[in-house]
């Protein structure tokens, strides 16, 4: 079993995550993917943040793994720059997802109000996700 896409998937989650804490960390935004993503699952705030970080992490490493069969389905290798394309398309996705499920049907109302940003910083942080998978594999490959 490859596990460069799990060394990946893991860095570009990292790497994904700590950049959605910057604008909370400057005082620009409330960004808190990790909570409002176990909030999502556990339907309240308090306790949120574990199971948030494990299905946050989870789907991380299964998207490498994802990035890296579609790209090696379609005979492209992968590589920073195929990575950041898929991270981009990938980014342009969650940015619909988090405008529709986050901001007007999570089951926390105070994720219902974050304002373009958010979507914004969500494309760009999976440009960056994917970015990383694809340097990560491409080099322990």
């Amino acid at each position: 079993m490859n596990i460069a896409p799990l060394i990946g998937g893991f860095a570009g989650t990292l790497a994904m995550t700590l950049l959605l804490q910057i604008p909370k960390w400057i005082g620009l935004g409330n960004i808190d993917i990790v909570r409002a993503v176990g909030a999502l699952a556990t339907r309240k705030q308090e306790g949120a943040f574990f199971p948030g970080l494990v299905l946050h992490v989870s789907a991380g490493i299964i998207f490498a793994y994802a990035y890296v069969f579609i790209l090696s389905f379609s005979h492209i290798p992968i590589n920073p720059l195929t990575g950041l394309f898929l991270g981009a398309v990938h980014g342009a996705i969650i940015m619909l997802l988090v405008s529709i499920m986050i901001l007007e049907h999570h089951p926390i109302a105070s994720y219902h109000d974050r304002g373009p940003m958010t979507g914004f910083a969500q494309l760009l942080a999976h440009m960056v996700y994917g970015l990383v998978v694809g340097t990560v594999v491409q080099f322990i490959a």
